[in-house]
């Protein structure tokens, strides 16, 4: 198979991520151009033509990891194609930062309003408000969480349809799952940090690791072909801890900024592996003094003071160092994957360089002493 592999350098690869990425955001863009609720007509058109615009802005922007793993290993297992499986993926995601931004109250997502924002701003009036935008919302996550299925039904599974189905239900149930763990993360105690880093780690994996890794490498390989046992055996081995790197890096963003306010994550007394790891390593007096700013305080404003806390302590040191770790686990299960599937080098390197793309460059395992040298 490595003979006949379409793709050898990174050059090629760099090129064929802005195609996929195309191919992917025109799918969506086509399966989105006609609308679903606009052609309502009477008093409540506006609001129906307004659920349209929004199910489509809720799937602008982002950088389309998710979509170009799956169909890195779609390709790399013997198959081109896979764009319908990675509109899913790409679907399924927006329908989940839709609710999760319901769940944080969030007003801003990639820069721009949030669905509920959005909604509230476009139909505020006296009997509107903010509990009916979450409502709307809710149906707007419930609709692309729909239209995330049917998009997976057109892709070219073959007989591993009923599999892919399943993959997909399962991934649906774990971020599920996820946010119910993450909705009830402050009920553990903050006195207990290890059980705060054990719960965080279910929490990364069920809400964010399964529709971010392992869910597209799984259905990946499944639409190449390739047996549902060992598709769901690699997604977990790679995807997990792949997922949970990804997921650490993220909460190291909100330190800084961009595309969301500096310090969200902080407001919102969000558990992550920062706090926990910070409530470890604090001397007594500053670990409790950290404490009482999550239990007792409104941390608005006091972002910087608890950010200058992480780094001093090292917690910050302490995300780099887990990042590195779960990304060596997750390119040797990849070796491993490439033995097993009979994956020849260059699909290899092709999948490394997938992977790649989810973690910064400082925090990519070495080889032989030395960084792997993949394009961003």
């Amino acid at each position: 198979m490595a003979s006949n592999f379409p793709l050898a350098s990174s050059q090629d690869f760099a090129s064929w991520v802005k195609i996929s990425k195309s191919n992917v955001e025109g799918g969506m863009e086509k399966l989105f151009s006609i609308p679903r609720f606009s052609s309502l007509d009477g008093p409540l058109k506006e609001a129906a033509s307004l659920f349209d615009r929004q199910a489509f802005e809720a799937l602008m922007g982002g950088k389309r990891l998710r979509a170009i793993l799956e169909m890195a290993c779609c390709l790399c297992a013997g198959k081109e194609g896979g764009v319908e499986a990675a509109c899913a993926i790409e679907i399924f995601q927006a329908a989940a930062l839709v609710h999760d931004d319901i769940v944080d109250k969030s007003e801003v997502r990639r820069g721009r309003p949030s669905s509920r924002k959005a909604f509230f701003s476009s139909l505020s009036s006296s009997t509107f408000n903010f509990e009916s935008a979450d409502a709307m919302a809710i149906m707007l996550g419930d609709f692309l969480a729909s239209a995330s299925v049917e998009a997976l039904l057109e892709s070219k599974m073959g007989a591993n349809g009923p599999a892919a189905i399943r993959a997909f239900c399962r991934m649906q149930m774990q971020v599920e799952k996820g946010q119910i763990l993450d909705i009830n993360s402050p009920s553990v105690r903050l006195e207990d940090p290890k059980g705060l880093q054990s719960a965080i780690e279910s929490i990364y994996l069920y809400k964010t690791a399964s529709y971010t890794a392992i869910a597209p490498i799984c259905l990946g390989f499944l639409e190449a072909g390739r047996d549902e046992k060992r598709a769901e055996k690699w997604g977990e081995k790679i995807g997990s801890p792949l997922g949970v790197a990804f997921q650490i890096f993220d909460d190291l963003l909100d330190l800084k900024g961009g595309s969301k306010p500096k310090g969200g994550d902080i407001r919102e007394k969000k558990r992550t592996f920062l706090l926990a790891d910070s409530l470890s390593l604090l001397s007594l007096k500053d670990r409790t003094y950290l404490i009482r700013l999550y239990e007792k305080e409104d941390l608005t404003g006091r972002e910087d003071e608890v950010i200058d806390m992480f780094e001093s302590c090292g917690a910050v040191k302490k995300s780099h160092e887990r990042i590195k770790k779960l990304c060596s686990k997750a390119f040797l299960a990849l070796d491993e994957c490439c033995r097993d599937l009979s994956l020849g080098k260059r699909e290899e390197e092709f999948l490394k360089n997938a992977l790649s793309l989810f973690i910064p460059k400082e925090d990519l395992p070495t080889q032989e002493g030395r960084a792997v040298s993949l394009p961003r």
